[in-house]
């Protein structure tokens, strides 16, 4: 949204910043006021923390607000839950990824571009240790105060360094132009010897569009999985796209079997069934015959006089004699 000027003012000249915190300063804001300054500082990562009288960031705050003072204006949280690059992982599709990646506890576990953490909070419920990496300030403090992440990184995934020291990666990357594929690829290398890696993907990875064939074989030599959610999986989430759960481990498995990728499944529809020519001609004939029938009806009856006519009989025109016959005999004789 386009940040008001009033509001962008009371950023510019009433904030000091000091490392996380930012600290509001001047006379009393008006509760109007307030509420849409707080609005912007928690789309940007920021919360007010009564004992640090300050409203704390995940990262540097000044750095937090920077873009918004530049460009005026801000990606509020309300906003960011409609963009088409965030769509909140469903319940029925995060106990599925959970059960894939067969969590102990104890395990380590790392989910990429985390979002609000559906995945994570359920990981943690399992007993695993949880670190998250997300580069949205503002879903990073909802990660924080979730208190379901063991840590959470402000960053880019895809410009995090490799780290092989997690059990599982358990993720539901973004889609678009191929997106998913170089995210997975990427936390691939996050996985330690015997690791596994469990992702929600497009459909795209099943077919040949975007580079997917590479993909594909990278799943194939390593010995993953591929099982299609059902239609409409993340439809609460606001898409209807079609999508598959992927799993990888890091290193091929000695009773791996060979991959089988779904395919959508389309309904073979029967070729029309026709009937007899001749039958159909038949009946042709036989509903003509019954309509001009019922319209003779209608003739006879318009042309009676009527009832209280008047001693001189009104002229009633004779309607012509339908010519029907001609057509019911040909059709007769194509039948």
């Amino acid at each position: 949204m386009r940040v008001p000027p009033e509001v962008l003012t009371a950023l510019t000249e009433r904030t000091v910043t000091d490392g996380p915190r930012l600290v509001l300063t001047g006379p009393r804001m008006t509760t109007a006021l307030y509420q849409r300054v707080d609005e912007v500082l928690e789309a940007v990562g920021g919360r007010w923390a009564k004992n640090e009288s300050a409203h704390v960031f995940p990262i540097d705050a000044a750095e937090a607000l920077a873009p918004v003072l530049t460009s005026g204006e801000v990606v509020t949280l309300r906003e960011k839950r409609t963009l088409a690059q965030y769509f909140p992982t469903p319940a029925p599709v995060v106990d599925r990824l959970i059960a894939l990646a067969g969590l102990e506890s104890g395990m380590t576990v790392l989910e990429p571009s985390a979002g609000s953490g559906a995945i994570a909070t359920a990981a943690a419920t399992h007993g695993a240790a949880v670190d998250c990496i997300e580069r949205d300030p503002g879903y990073a403090t909802v990660l924080t105060e979730a208190g379901a992440a063991r840590s959470v990184q402000v960053a880019d995934f895809l410009t995090v360094p490799a780290d092989p020291r997690f059990d599982r990666v358990v993720m539901n990357p973004p889609f678009t132009r191929g997106a998913d594929m170089t995210h997975v690829t990427h936390a691939l290398r996050f996985l330690s010897p015997g690791g596994l890696l469990v992702s929600v993907m497009s459909w795209a990875v099943t077919e040949d569009v975007r580079g997917a064939a590479q993909f594909r074989a990278l799943v194939e030599q390593r010995g993953g999985t591929v099982e299609a959610l059902p239609a409409r999986a993340f439809a609460e989430s606001g898409t209807t796209v079609d999508t598959v759960i992927v799993t990888i481990p890091a290193t091929r498995p000695a009773d791996a079997k060979p991959i089988v990728w779904p395919k959508r499944d389309i309904p073979v529809q029967d070729a029309a069934e026709f009937g007899d020519p001749a039958e159909l001609a038949a009946q042709i004939v036989a509903d003509l015959r019954q309509a001009t029938a019922e319209f003779e009806k209608v003739a006879a009856a318009l042309a009676k006089p009527p009832a209280a006519a008047i001693s001189e009989p009104a002229a009633v025109s004779t309607l012509p004699t339908p010519h029907a016959e001609t057509l019911f005999d040909l059709l007769d004789e194509a039948s």
